[in-house]
């Protein structure tokens, strides 16, 4: 399933205090895959993998931006329950506007201009690490990374230099999927193994304290 490139979030889903922050980030990705018919079929389980959470707290989302109004859901049981999702046609009309006056304002830019800025942005990739390119494309995913993760980490600086260096050494793609999906998966082993060497660190300390207390016992 690919989705198209732009992702639409109007600003009454932005600002709406009753939305969840990442239900707003969901609303910009469903509109990214309806561009072509005016709706998707992803299911759950696509997003649960996207955004690296439970089915569950995707059912939540789409239930909120449903309450909200911004989104239509249909399910066909003859289908296996099968989903679509529609962008509300009022929001749908706003996006579809904003978006066709981009186009009309936007200029036609030189072969050369546009060459210069290609490479221009390979450069300033290739100097860029992987953190901060998934906080300056995603900074709501890089910011449920830090509330997820960083009470967990002793030495977040520490953690952040490892884990570019690990993203470099793998050679992966500079994409804020493959980029956030990576993250995860290393923080959740990082917090796992200092887990691990703070419970073998707790039994070395009180290991002879034990031993020392049988002695006198005995």
């Amino acid at each position: 399933m690919e989705p198209n490139y732009y992702a639409n979030i109007p600003a009454n889903v932005r600002y709406d205090k009753q939305l969840p922050p990442n239900a707003k980030l969901l609303y910009g990705e469903l509109t990214a895959l309806s561009n072509r018919e005016g709706f998707c079929w992803a299911g759950n389980d696509y997003f649960s993998e996207l955004y690296d959470v439970s089915t569950e707290t995707i059912s939540r989302w789409i239930s909120a931006l449903k309450k909200g109004g911004y989104i239509e859901v249909e399910l066909f049981k003859k289908e296996g329950n099968k989903r679509k999702i529609s962008i509300d046609k009022k929001v749908k009309t706003y996006c579809e506007k904003s978006q066709d006056l981009l186009t009309k304002t936007s200029r036609p830019i030189d072969e050369n201009v546009k060459s210069n800025k290609e490479n221009i942005t390979i450069n300033n990739t290739s100097n860029r690490k992987a953190l901060e390119f998934l906080k300056e494309n995603s900074f709501s995913l890089y910011e449920n990374f830090e509330m997820r993760f960083k009470k967990q980490i002793s030495d977040f600086t520490k953690f952040c230099e490892l884990f570019d260096l690990k993203f470099d050494e793998e050679g992966l793609e500079y994409t804020v999927r493959k980029i956030n999906n990576r993250l995860t998966r290393f923080a959740i082993n990082y917090c796992e193994n200092e887990k691990k060497r703070y419970v073998g660190n707790q039994q070395q300390v009180t290991q002879p304290v034990v031993q020392q207390y049988q002695k006198i016992r005995f």
